[in-house]
C-alpha cells in the first residue's frame, strides 16, 4: 500500500484527498456512505477570489483547502472510525488500492428468486 493512502472520492470520481478529511473537497459528500454533508456552491477562495482546483480542492494562490472548516463527523462515524477508514484506504487508495471481496450472499439470494419465479411459471403452464 501506498505511503501517502490518499482516495479517489466514489461521489465525484474527481477529487483525490487525503481520507481523513470529513468531507471531499470536490463535491462535499462523506467518502464512506456517500451523504451530501455540504453544497457545493464554494467555488472561489474567499481570500483570493480564485477557482479551487477541481481535483484536490485546493487554491492555486495560498493553497487553502476548500471545506476546511468542517471537522465533525458524520452520521455514519467518519473521520472517526477506524474500522472504516482502514477498509476506505484498503480498497479506495489511489495507488495500491486492493479489490473488494464480492459479496456471494446477494448473488445466491437473486439466483433463489429467479428460480422460484422459473418455478412458479412453469407450474401455471
Amino acid at each position: 500500500m501506498s505511503e501517502f493512502p490518499y482516495i479517489r472520492c466514489l461521489g465525484c470520481e474527481e477529487a483525490i484527498f487525503d481520507p481523513t478529511r470529513a468531507v471531499c473537497p470536490g463535491c462535499g459528500r462523506c467518502p464512506i456512505c456517500g451523504l451530501r454533508r455540504v453544497k457545493p456552491e464554494i467555488k472561489d477562495c474567499p481570500e483570493c477570489e480564485l477557482p479551487y482546483c477541481n481535483c484536490c480542492g485546493r487554491c492555486p494562490k495560498c493553497a487553502g483547502l476548500r471545506y476546511a472548516e468542517i471537522d465533525t463527523p458524520c452520521e455514519c462515524g467518519h473521520p472517526h472510525n477506524a474500522e472504516k477508514l482502514a477498509d476506505l484506504i484498503r480498497y479506495e487508495s489511489v495507488v495500491g488500492a486492493e479489490s473488494r471481496p464480492f459479496d456471494w450472499g446477494c448473488t445466491m439470494v437473486i439466483l433463489a428468486l429467479v428460480t422460484v419465479i422459473l418455478l412458479i411459471l412453469a407450474a401455471l403452464r
